[in-house]
């Protein structure tokens, strides 16, 4: 891929966007729909959870396993290929009679969705150069945010006009469509194969032990750990946690998680323009501390809270820790870059999501298990809260690594 015009550029990044939400909205699939659906397949809402950790389970495999294939095929293709596995995953659903379908479409959804911020990364990584570069991976990111919000308001509104089988089909459409328009895309930015690359299946904990043994990358990847865990534990206890600690209704305890996840948008957008203007991993670690104070002061959220006070921590959480990825992320694929150009771009990538996807799966089993076993979420919210205040320490030290080799 050439370097791309002002207007290549801004396609290139509003695919990207694209590619993320339609997959991110397919993963929210079955979460939004489970109230409706559960009844119908005689399965429990409740065991919602399993479905996720399945999709990180599975994504955790793939976004390693397939780096090759991504690199041999290129981005466009890559993307064009985890859509249409994303899309099966979705009609498997649509299909679903019992849980058999239920698992088959989040093990689908799990192997299309791995490989997705390799590829975004390797995309962007060629077009967001300069100092723009975290503002960009920052506006890449927010779609986890917009896809989420995208599900949780677009399928109710189908469930109601039809029923829960066509709001999933019509997740599968969107994924069919973007993969329609990505060899559209790369026809005019240009594709980035790269002939000759290894397309051996690999497993996920071979390229993470690389970015361990790699002093720079070392500290993001444990940053990348500490808050996915948060992210992802929160994302899927927080209205839970809210509606059991303070008695607010249950509409109003989605109304909180529905702030934090707006919040987060904007959050990624600032930090992202914030960490442009130099020192990027200085802003990561003020976002791991910020972390765990938040989290501190969540400690005492209890039924004696005004709803306003709860707004504006859930406000907070979500512009300020959540904003993490875009910045962390550009400095990942900055580390790959520096250590193995292009190709060490996906490497390095793909490593840091094992440690992602490892925190998807943590996080909620820590809050959820917490709260199982004491009665409360404040032993799981206190292991995180350390867990951010480790990693905004080692990812600070990352940047003296970075000093070192550069004075070397």
């Amino acid at each position: 891929m050439s370097k791309p015009s002002p207007q290549n550029a801004v396609l290139g990044i509003g695919f990207v966007l694209i590619y993320q939400t339609a997959v991110v909205a397919a993963v929210q699939t079955a979460p939004v729909l489970a109230p409706f659906a559960a009844l119908g397949l005689g399965l429990d809402a409740d065991f919602i959870g399993i479905f996720t950790a399945i999709i990180f389970a599975t994504a955790l495999v793939s976004s390693t396993g397939t780096a090759g294939v991504v690199a041999r095929w290129g981005s466009f293709n890559g993307a064009s290929a985890s859509l249409a596995v994303v899309a099966l995953g979705a009609l498997a659903l649509a299909l679903a009679n019992g849980p058999v379908l239920v698992v088959l479409g989040a093990i689908l959804i799990g192997i299309g969705y791995g490989p997705v911020n390799p590829i975004g990364s390797r995309l962007l990584n060629r077009i967001a150069v300069g100092r723009h570069r975290n503002l960009v991976f920052s506006f890449k990111q927010s779609s986890v945010a917009i896809g989420g919000a995208a599900a949780g308001f677009v399928l109710p509104v189908i469930v109601l006009m039809s029923d829960w089988r066509m709001a999933a089909i019509a997740t599968m459409a969107l994924a069919i469509l973007v993969a329609g328009l990505s060899p559209l895309v790369g026809n005019r930015l240009g594709q980035d194969g790269l002939a000759g690359v290894s397309i051996r299946f690999k497993l996920p904990f071979a390229p993470a032990r690389d970015v361990l043994a790699d002093p720079v990358q070392r500290g993001l990847a444990i940053a990348v750990f500490a808050f996915s865990m948060a992210q992802f534990g929160f994302m899927s206890v927080y209205i839970a946690m809210i509606w059991r600690e303070s008695q607010l209704p249950p509409e109003g305890a989605a109304a909180m998680l529905s702030l934090t996840m707006t919040a987060s948008i904007f959050g990624r957008l600032y930090w992202g323009w914030r960490a442009d203007s130099g020192r990027p991993r200085q802003v990561l670690s003020w976002l791991a501390w910020s972390g765990a104070g938040l989290l501190m002061i969540l400690l005492f959220l209890g039924p004696e809270w005004p709803w306003v006070a709860i707004a504006l921590i859930s406000i907070a959480l979500g512009f300020v820790p959540m904003g993490w990825s875009g910045v962390l992320l550009a400095e990942v694929a900055r580390a790959g870059e520096a250590r193995g150009g292009q190709g060490g771009v996906l490497s390095a990538t793909a490593g840091s999501m094992v440690f992602a996807y490892l925190g998807g799966l943590f996080g909620p089993a820590l809050l959820s298990m917490s709260v199982l076993a004491t009665g409360s979420y404040t032993p799981g919210i206190v292991f995180l809260a350390v867990a951010f205040a480790v990693s905004a320490v080692v990812v600070v030290r990352g940047t003296e690594a970075i000093e070192k080799e550069t004075e070397a």
